[in-house]
């Protein structure tokens, strides 16, 4: 009728379970590293166009009929605007994937400990 339980080695599965969460963890890392690099060549950018900027502007205060200087000034300004809010966002991002990363070790050093066979109770067969 009823047939004894067996042991099944669970170690498969835990390999399984180990190669995912170093994929998922290395993705992670991958996805951080490329949003600071997004982010370090906006910072350097916007460095660029403040310094431009602050020489325009002292450039446009000495000599107030270069019009043009106006004009390059306000879209400098504009440049390290949007530079500044994608910086921000870029580093929102950076938060999350760190969060991310934390859960998935966490998971992962929580569930590290289980044993290495599970009982099983095989198939009824006829």
């Amino acid at each position: 009728m009823f047939s004894a339980l067996r042991i099944r080695n669970t170690e498969p599965d835990r390999d399984s379970d180990a190669a995912r969460f170093a994929q998922l963890l290395a993705n992670l890392e991958e996805l951080e590293a490329a949003l600071q690099h997004e982010r370090q060549g906006l910072k350097e950018r916007c460095e660029r166009v403040a310094a431009t900027a602050a020489f325009a502007q002292e450039r446009f205060e000495d000599h107030p009929r270069e019009a043009r200087l106006s004009t390059q000034i306000d879209d400098m300004t504009c440049a390290m605007k949007s530079y500044t809010r994608r910086m921000a966002a870029l580093q929102r991002q950076i938060g999350l994937v760190g969060q991310l990363r934390l859960m998935a070790q966490s998971f992962v050093a929580d569930h590290d400990e289980t044993p290495s066979y599970t009982l099983t109770r095989p198939e009824l067969r006829h």
